[in-house]
């Protein structure tokens, strides 16, 4: 499995899931309700970031599992992220922007990209799509780190830069917050599934 084949091809799911969670997010009766804790389209939109690289690497050795990964398993571990940050989300985080909360912004962003890199990594593990060794471990931590930060950042940084939650409210400041959640952490996920997936089963 060649490192850039795999980025390359994940990168590009990146961008088709950004711009399709960004017109979904504005063709939204109210896209507000996208907060809430159900399927909406950041969630049933996640398969499109593995079906570039599904369609490339269709004649490859264990195309099934990865079909089962990206189209299965990636969004029941995005739904349950995205599940426990709104659980931490409804108590901490308020609808209106307040400087003296982005500690709180912070920390509902971590949990989620913390709880998401943790169930996708395991699942890759469980699939076999990359082994259990002393080094898949030793990437695998190094990506949660940085996807816990990225998730952070973004979740807050996003809300600061866009100010999405303020009145009246812009349906074009939301998106933005949303694809600053989302879209780096993805890319940044990718560089590590891509990595992890290079790697053969001993």
């Amino acid at each position: 499995m060649r490192f850039w084949h795999a980025f390359v091809w994940l990168l590009v799911g990146a961008v088709i899931y950004a711009i399709a969670l960004a017109l979904a997010l504005l063709l939204y009766p109210d896209p507000k309700d996208a907060l809430a804790p159900v399927v909406g389209p950041s969630l049933y939109l996640t398969p499109l970031f593995g079906l570039p690289y599904l369609l490339v690497s269709a004649r490859q050795r264990g195309w099934i599992r990865r079909v089962i990964y990206f189209n299965v398993l990636l969004p029941v571990a995005h739904i349950a992220a995205n599940d426990l940050a709104w659980a931490y989300g409804a108590t901490h985080f308020p609808l209106e922007l307040d400087p003296g909360n982005y500690l709180h912004y912070l920390a509902t962003g971590a949990l989620g990209g913390f709880a998401g890199s943790v169930l996708a990594f395991a699942l890759l593990i469980w699939t076999r799509l990359a082994p259990f060794t002393p080094a898949t471990r030793t990437i695998a931590l190094f990506g949660i780190a940085s996807l816990t930060l990225l998730g952070a950042l973004g979740m807050a940084q996003g809300l600061v830069m866009s100010d999405a939650l303020a009145m009246p409210f812009k349906p074009s400041r939301f998106v933005f917050w949303f694809l600053c959640v989302h879209l780096p952490w993805q890319a940044a996920f990718a560089f590590f599934l891509a990595w992890l997936m290079r790697l053969r089963p001993a």
